[in-house]
């Protein structure tokens, strides 16, 4: 708080409602009398009760609101609410998003990071939230798909919008979400099939960094989601008894998880346990010339389709490419054609819980009858095969081009700040 001596006028600077401050010109003859009506203000404003104000601290409050546009409180001879309303924007929203306590402890935390992104390149961050409705979010899944984004893509998008919706009717900031009035995208023409050899795995790695070398063995020789392989931290991976051991909140399913290590794969484990990095326990980290420092899900998504298009220049491989996570996919082909046992093959991968009778579930697998089953898995069954569903469709270009004209999207980057990474 701050009172200042402008021309005879004394002018109050403090900050009625605990944001930014602001200026107001008092009615008064001395410093102690401008201290006096700046406690009366700042209690009024702070618990909305303007019925006792004296006409000097009254006149002073009309001022303070008409100076800074907000709307009158009933007492002070407004219609409306006894605090000023601010219009919620886009990126106000996205901000009070990922500081919910549900969010902030999300395991998809990072995509809705991802995905805020491209919502707020498209409808701008100074967007009115209420002004987001139907047809504008079926035009943002035009436009998305006529940049090239997939299907399953604009779809976790309307998912994060529609999440920021929900958070917003929890804190009765609006009054409903209309994201889920909107249907989502077919994701029929993404289906696919693929089985990756064991030599196109090998010319893949050798033209990946090196640091990104280890992260496609581990996912070759585990059938681990890159999720699971991203968090992975030192203290999950027991070299001496060859598993690996994940807690529910790093899987998917919500449950344990123990993924035995194969013989191939524990050097390279090895490996990567010799290089730390001071502030984080995860196991795999970036090393860009003499710096380490965490991996981050933007960095992981571009060196496995930069290795992919490298093959292509050489005429080693063509589309469609193969994706990293269809490594889990040849993980489960390779185990099954490899004899293992089908309960111990869906417990590595994840899924032993699905469409099991209570008798199974009762079932205990020892680490021992993993690690049997691991040395005795095999990783060479043949070429690589990818089918994926074929549809004649429009090119995203001719397709979307009318819609992408009409959103007018701005080609700034918009850049999620650190400071809410939470």
């Amino acid at each position: 708080m701050a009172i200042k001596d402008r021309n005879g006028d004394l002018y109050l600077y403090f900050r009625p409602f605990k944001n930014k401050q602001i200026g107001v010109r008092l009615d008064a003859a001395t410093k102690s009398e401008a201290r006096q009506l700046e406690a009366i203000l700042t209690r009024a404003c702070r618990t909305g009760n303007y019925t006792g104000l004296d006409p000097t601290a009254r006149e002073a409050c009309i001022r303070m609101f008409e100076n800074q546009g907000w709307e009158l409180p009933p007492e002070l001879g407004g219609a409306s609410q006894s605090t000023p309303q601010q219009e919620l924007t886009l990126w106000k929203a996205c901000e009070l998003f990922v500081r919910y306590p549900d969010i902030r402890s999300s395991r998809s935390r990072e995509r809705y990071e991802m995905c805020i992104i491209h919502l707020v390149e498209h409808f701008g961050k100074d967007r009115p939230v209420k002004s987001i409705w139907i047809p504008e979010i079926k035009l943002y899944q035009m436009v998305r798909l006529g940049m090239g984004a997939s299907p399953s893509t604009a779809n976790w998008e309307k998912g994060t919008l529609s999440k920021i919706f929900q958070v917003l009717v929890e804190q009765r900031l609006v009054d409903a979400n209309p994201c889920r009035l909107v249907k989502s995208l077919s994701q029929k023409s993404e289906e696919r099939q693929a089985y990756l050899s064991l030599g196109d795995v090998q010319l893949i790695s050798e033209r990946c960094p090196k640091w990104f070398r280890p992260i496609v063995w581990t996912g070759y020789y585990t059938g681990m989601r890159r999720g699971e392989i991203l968090g992975l931290t030192r203290k999950q991976v027991n070299l001496a008894k060859r598993m690996i051991t994940l807690s529910p909140g790093h899987t998917k399913e919500g449950h344990w998880k123990r993924v035995p290590i194969h013989r191939d794969l524990a050097q390279v484990l090895e490996e990567a346990l010799r290089v730390t990095c001071l502030g984080t326990e995860k196991l795999f980290l970036l090393k860009d010339g003499p710096s380490i420092r965490p991996l981050e899900l933007e960095t992981f998504k571009n060196p496995w389709p930069r290795a992919c298009e490298a093959m292509q220049e050489k005429g080693l491989l063509k589309k469609p490419f193969p994706r990293f996570h269809d490594l889990r996919h040849t993980w489960k082909t390779n185990a099954r054609r490899s004899g293992m046992d089908p309960e111990i093959r869906e417990a590595i991968l994840g899924h032993a819980e699905r469409g099991k009778s209570v008798i199974e579930r009762y079932g205990r697998i020892s680490d021992e009858e993993l690690i049997h089953a691991i040395d005795g898995m095999t990783f060479d069954h043949g070429e690589t095969e990818i089918w994926v569903t074929q549809q004649k469709r429009e090119s995203s270009e001719e397709k979307c081009e009318h819609f992408v004209n009409m959103a007018r999207i701005q080609k700034k980057k918009v850049t999620w700040p650190r400071d809410l990474t939470l």
